[in-house]
């Protein structure tokens, strides 16, 4: 399962793999969070943070602003609880990474 932060603009976001007991842990979290209604996927925030990727086989995950999204499947997550376990699975090759995206989801910015 790989892991993207959509972060950059103009260079490569930063990637990672999630380890076999972790990658089952996000589908049980992702699995668990209520059906959204029928909203619109947020606006794109423009340049800074705008979420996480999940790659997980075919399956494409976007995980942003309390939004949970896959295909034309939404789910809520108004705690933004999936960012903040993704944000705590960042490798320490990627740590310094971790308060600009913590600040980002604690401001609730969507951009």
């Amino acid at each position: 399962m790989l892991v993207e932060v959509d972060l950059f603009s103009g260079r490569p976001n930063p990637r990672w793999r999630l380890d076999p007991r972790a990658a089952e842990e996000f589908r049980t979290l992702t699995a668990g969070l209520p059906p959204a209604g029928p909203v619109a996927r947020p606006p794109s925030p423009g340049l800074g943070y705008r979420g996480f990727t999940v790659t997980d086989a075919d399956r494409v995950i976007h995980i942003f602003a309390g939004r949970v999204t896959e295909g034309a499947t939404s789910r809520t997550d108004p705690d933004r609880s999936l960012e903040h376990w993704l944000l705590t699975r960042l490798p320490s090759s990627l740590r310094h990474l971790h308060s600009v995206v913590a600040e980002a989801i604690e401001d609730g910015r969507e951009g």
